[in-house]
């Protein structure tokens, strides 16, 4: 057995998937979700991806939001990628655009926006995030998030070196070692605030190449 099968999946679109049957909503409407289309490149399932702002947040919503990337055929693991390179060229494209429209509002938003600042509070600090596998129970529609990283949501991620420096405590029962975490709870962005990005957010992403 190869990886090739995997490779060579077919990505059609399928009617049971709410990312498959949101990639044809236009920019500015909204999901099944609630989240606002923020962009879309590409015309086909072998170069097309869309964005979107999400209604929640796991930071302050009066600061912070959540912004999603996904293609539009029914991608499953990031190796499928190799196989379509204007897939893979478009998800750069899309990707970058992305992380400039974020740190430009992030900056606007920061009186104290500069290209090196002393503290992490001041900083604009930015996180991706993104999962795939081939274990059926969780094998799903490909989808990236972008989010600020600060708050509840930029706590060190067991990949970053700091998290390997956390206290580790042990389980008076199992002895097993564990590190401590502040819990993350998604909340909704007001209304005003929720229309406001999304609209600012479309505005700098105009000129994607749809």
């Amino acid at each position: 057995m190869t990886i090739k099968e995997l490779i060579e999946e077919n990505i059609a679109q399928k009617e049971d998937c709410n990312l498959c049957r949101e990639s044809s909503i236009e920019v500015g409407e909204k999901t099944e979700y609630g989240a606002v289309i923020i962009s879309r490149i590409g015309k086909g399932l072998e170069d097309g991806w869309f964005a979107t702002i999400s209604p929640k947040t796991g930071s302050n919503p009066e600061k912070d939001f959540s912004i999603q990337l996904m293609s539009f055929a029914h991608l499953t693991h990031f190796a499928q990628l190799a196989k379509y390179p204007e897939l893979a060229k478009n998800y750069g494209v899309l990707f970058s655009k992305v992380s400039m429209a974020m740190a430009q509002i992030m900056a606007e938003e920061n009186p104290e926006f500069k290209p090196i600042v002393e503290s992490k509070e001041l900083g604009t600090s930015m996180a991706t995030y993104g999962k795939c596998t081939n274990w059926g129970e969780k094998k799903e529609h490909l989808h990236i998030k972008v989010f600020p990283f600060k708050g509840n949501i930029g706590q060190p991620y067991t990949v970053d070196s700091s998290f390997g420096r956390k206290e580790a405590f042990e389980d008076p029962k199992t002895k097993e070692k564990f590190v401590k975490m502040k819990p993350v709870t998604k909340v909704v962005l007001s209304k005003e605030r929720f229309e406001q990005l999304s609209k600012k957010l479309i505005g700098i992403l105009s000129d994607v190449e749809q």
